[in-house]
């Protein structure tokens, strides 16, 4: 099709395409009245019992219940999946204590930042603490790690230190100076992954302690929670510039923006639906992003949560920290009609990855970029107009859906869109959307 050819046939769908835009939002909001919404997650916020405890870290236990630090109360809380709290003081004041996961042991282990002790708390709630050999390193992230140990990060410190069910410590120095380790985790190559918050880098770890750092491209991006992805990568969130970044295990990093500024992405965590999910801190939110980038985002129901830690329950449900909010939340898969907790996306996006690079310590600190594409996702095809793989169809994906088809947009935003695989999104195409909207997908 020529170009001229090309550019009538989109005016002559225009209209078409407009009443149509115009025909589904009616259609959904009339079919959201009536109580039919498209499933969205819903959201259940539980309040803590002690009074502006500031919860951070969350993981889940061994006994199937969820554990979070209550810093400013200075102490272990452990929630139900019903919602019932039991609260756990520790041994001294000022502890502070911030990161928490699951140890290889069946025990929870957590950072003690003003303490500077590893903590240890067994599923009935008995307490042991251990110090770390340097004094004030100010501990913040902790991991279990494939070698059986817990890994931490030391932010004072400049070090990666090593725990053994049995509490004995090793700490590796890391070679660049002031990087401010936050947060760490196992990534899928058998190594620890972690960020450096001050730095602006990515770090690896490998179990007998060789550290090997990696540049991000964006500067001063403030790298801040870190996980493994689904797709062998590792995924974290840059604080400060509202990105969600992806780092292979050969170090080639792509930056994905998110749709709304100021927002703040804290914690993030590989979601059991093959998704990653995080946090917005300042813009009271629950994010999505898909191995393929696509991005959407979850409004919190009373605002002004700050919500930080997050991680996978044993429903299913994503459930995280409300640092200002005092509560912890639990995002489930599937969507309970109750206006009041029920989340709707604010946007979705896919965006262009802004640059790409590689570095590894010793070399040159100055990052070669170069354009990168997002492979798409290599899973079964959901149903069309099912643009983040979610099954379900959303308002904000029928607007790409025509972007999509008047040329405003490429068709690797949202490839199903395109129904009959011709390489166009007809009306056609997009009137499948809108039924599945309604209706589900099959």
């Amino acid at each position: 099709m020529t170009r001229a050819a090309s550019s009538s046939h989109r005016r002559a769908l225009s209209g078409r395409l407009r009443s149509l835009a115009v025909v589904a939002a009616a259609s959904l909001l009339q079919a959201l009245a009536l109580g039919r919404a498209v499933a969205q997650p819903s959201i259940t916020e539980f309040t803590i019992p002690t009074a502006l405890s500031a919860p951070r870290g969350i993981a889940l236990g061994s006994d199937g219940n969820l554990w979070f630090t209550e810093s400013n109360a200075n102490q272990v809380g452990r929630v139900t999946p019903a919602g019932i709290f039991t609260e756990f003081p520790l041994p001294a004041t000022l502890r502070v204590p911030r990161a928490i996961t699951a140890g290889p042991d069946g025990n929870l282990w957590f950072t003690e930042s003003f303490g500077n002790n590893i903590g240890r708390i067994t599923p009935d709630g008995v307490i042991t603490e251990f110090p770390i050999p340097m004094g004030s390193s100010f501990p913040l992230g902790i991991a279990s790690g494939p070698d059986g140990n817990l890994w931490f990060a030391e932010a004072f410190g400049n070090q990666i230190g090593r725990i053994t069910p049995s509490g004995v410590v090793t700490e590796f120095a890391i070679p660049s100076f002031a990087s401010f380790p936050s947060a760490i985790a196992a990534g899928p190559d058998g190594n620890l992954w972690f960020t450096e918050s001050d730095l602006n880098q990515i770090a690896r770890i490998t179990p007998p302690g060789a550290i090997t750092e990696f540049a991000i491209p964006t500067t001063r991006s403030y790298p801040s929670g870190i996980t493994a992805g689904p797709d062998g990568n590792v995924w974290f969130t840059e604080a400060d510039v509202d990105q969600i970044g992806r780092i292979t295990p050969s170090g080639t990093i792509t930056e994905f923006p998110l749709p709304t500024t100021l927002s703040t992405p804290e914690g993030i965590v590989a979601g059991p639906d093959g998704n990653l999910w995080f946090t917005e801190s300042d813009g009271d939110q629950i994010g999505r992003i898909t191995p393929g980038g696509v991005i959407t985002e979850f409004p919190l129901p009373a605002g002004e949560s700050s919500p930080e830690g997050i991680t996978v329950g044993p429903d299913g449900g994503l459930w995280f920290t409300e640092l200002v909010g005092n509560r912890i939340g639990r995002l489930g898969p599937v969507i309970t009609p109750t206006p009041s907790n029920t989340a709707t996306p604010s946007a979705t996006r896919t965006p262009t990855p802004t640059a790409t690079t590689t570095f590894t310590a010793g070399a040159s600190s100055t990052p070669t970029l170069s354009p990168t594409t997002t492979a798409a996702a290599t899973i079964s095809r959901p149903c069309p107009g099912d643009c983040d793989r979610s099954n379900t169809v959303t308002i904000a994906e029928l607007t790409i859906g025509i972007d999509i088809a008047l040329g405003r947009r490429p068709l690797e935003e949202c490839s199903n869109m395109d129904g009959d695989d011709d390489g166009h999104v007809t009306v056609d195409d997009l009137t499948k959307a809108v039924n599945n909207a309604l209706n589900g997908c099959d």
